[in-house]
């Protein structure tokens, strides 16, 4: 029985802005200074137990940054399914088991939250295939840890002690001080990672049983998958249903539950106290500073976060960051949603990041990757100039094309067809400056697009 890992990538990481934010959410993030991100780290902790490659269920919104990001890892689009919209996990576990049935009916199950910390991977590994290879027909089972500490940011799991695995008998949902004192003195309680295995009819069964409305909608809205990009993407009906945590809506209700405990390193890295707890473990940034390619110095005051990014200096004390909802209301009730998006964005061929804007000019700094290009477009209300700052441009204006060396540039004119590719092996940086009467990402008419854009659903 093979082993169908699925990596559930689709978080908004609200709770660690403005760190993350949302077209730029914490698993697509390295928080830990390790050379991959959350995300990554996953993928490659899911390859170390299957030959079969993982399942990634993102948001539609991060197709392109979840591209570039697993492409080194010998991923394709092919590898994932997209989300139309965001409905917490219950949705996205029907979805894997619908999705792996297809090819594997005999398939078991491995759910992934993208967004954990787990430094041994042969202690992973071990405890992997010892829920396989001991887990009961009709049942689920979780991966619990061994607790470091009364915490209060985590679930627990109760159990009745067995050999390898262990009877599930009640779920702590995240306790308060006192609890979370006695519930850390016990024997017989867990941590809950969120690390669901089971075999893939097993758990359609238990969703069948606990949530059928929602399997039946989950189930319309698959059906109706289109192809976007390459990717695969489910029907636009999928917002329809309701939004449930798996565990609540089906796990607590079940009886055939059994856990495996892991003794090793763990963290959910969900909230700034679970990340600045393991980044004093790691010996990571004293003084909680965190920047984007800017020099920042901070001295003293060791109880207080500062993130320094492009578009905005955060400085928070520690004790207020345990409600990050109140921050997100502050900035909805000012005005200021446009700070829970990154100025950098992603698109298929690389990534552009607005410099400076005003009423009546936009200034981007375009980062084309080796062998990319943009489509053949033209603008109705804006003009256009692009100035090459690091490689070699091949620039298409109508029908003539031409090559910019560094240092060169080009105009463009309202409604003239253009397109950018870069020719070399190395990345392509341009410095875009546009100007007229209307600047938004509207304003583009594609005639032809590698990535299937100009074609209309």
């Amino acid at each position: 029985m093979a082993i169908h890992s699925v990596i559930l990538a689709g978080g908004s990481g609200s709770r660690l802005w403005p760190l993350s934010r949302q077209n730029h959410p914490k698993q697509f993030l390295d928080l830990l200074g390790v050379g991959d991100t959350l995300l990554q780290s996953t993928v490659k902790r899911a390859q170390l137990f299957s030959d079969v490659e993982p399942l990634i269920i993102a948001n539609k919104e991060h197709r392109f940054l979840l591209q570039h990001q697993i492409e080194p890892l010998g991923l394709t689009s092919a590898n994932v399914l997209l989300e139309p919209h965001a409905r917490n996990t219950t949705g996205t576990v029907a979805l894997a088991c619908l999705n792996i049935m297809q090819s594997d009916p005999d398939a078991m199950l491995l759910c992934l939250p993208a967004d954990h910390y787990l430094p041994d991977s042969k202690a992973f590994l071990e405890t992997v295939v010892n829920v396989a290879n001991a887990l009961p027909e009709k049942y689920v089972g979780l991966l619990g840890v061994k607790p470091d500490y009364a915490a209060t940011q985590y679930g627990y799991i109760e159990f009745l002690r067995g050999e390898t695995l262990h009877t599930v008998t009640r779920f702590i949902e995240k306790p308060e001080v006192q609890l979370a004192d006695v519930l850390f003195a016990r024997s017989d309680v867990a941590w809950n990672s969120g690390v669901v295995m089971a075999r893939a009819q097993d758990l359609y069964d238990a969703l069948s049983l606990h949530t059928p409305v929602l399997l039946l909608q989950v189930e319309k809205a698959f059906a109706e998958s289109d192809t976007l990009y390459d990717f695969k993407l489910v029907g636009d009906s999928y917002g329809d249903i309701e939004s449930l945590p798996f565990d609540i809506s089906v796990l607590e209700k079940s009886n055939g539950i059994k856990v495996a405990l892991l003794d090793q390193q763990w963290d959910d890295l969900g909230s700034w106290t679970s990340l600045l707890a393991r980044r004093k473990a790691l010996g990571l940034a004293d003084f909680n500073v965190f920047n984007d390619d800017k020099l920042v110095l901070a001295f003293g005051g060791k109880e207080v976060v500062l993130v320094q990014s492009d578009d905005i200096l955060f400085v928070a004390d520690q004790d207020v960051l345990s409600d990050m909802s109140a921050i997100s209301e502050y900035l909805i009730r000012h005005n200021l949603m446009h700070l829970l998006n990154r100025i950098d964005v992603h698109r298929p061929w690389g990534q552009f990041k607005v410099l400076a804007q005003d009423e009546h000019f936009i200034v981007k700094r375009l980062m084309v990757y080796p062998g990319a290009q943009i489509s053949l477009q033209s603008h109705q209300f804006r003009r256009e100039n692009w100035v090459v700052v690091r490689g070699q441009a091949e620039v298409q204006l109508d029908d003539h094309l031409q090559l910019i060396e560094e240092g060169g540039c080009v105009s463009i004119a309202q409604n003239q067809k253009h397109r950018l590719r870069n020719p070399n092996e190395g990345v392509l940086e341009i410095i875009e400056v546009q100007t007229g009467e209307r600047l938004d990402e509207q304003d583009i008419i594609r005639y032809d697009d590698e990535y299937q854009r100009h074609l209309k659903k």
